[in-house]
């Protein structure tokens, strides 16, 4: 059972998946900086991953 005042938090797999359901990737230590795109998946800008990051977050945060 989740606590339901525990914050969630926005990973940057988050936001890739909600810019690009079907993107292939991998990256370490939640560094945007180290993700490879595989499988021919067209690289999303780094930018445009935090801003998603932080729209994603600003919608959870509103939740609360």
């Amino acid at each position: 059972m989740t606590n339901p005042y525990e914050k969630v938090i926005i990973r940057l797999s988050d936001a890739i998946t909600s810019l690009n359901v079907n993107a292939r990737y991998k990256y370490y230590d939640n560094d945007i900086d180290t993700i490879e795109w595989l499988d021919e998946t067209t690289p999303i800008a780094k930018e445009d991953i935090l801003a998603e990051q932080q729209r994603l977050q600003d919608i959870e945060d509103a939740k609360s």
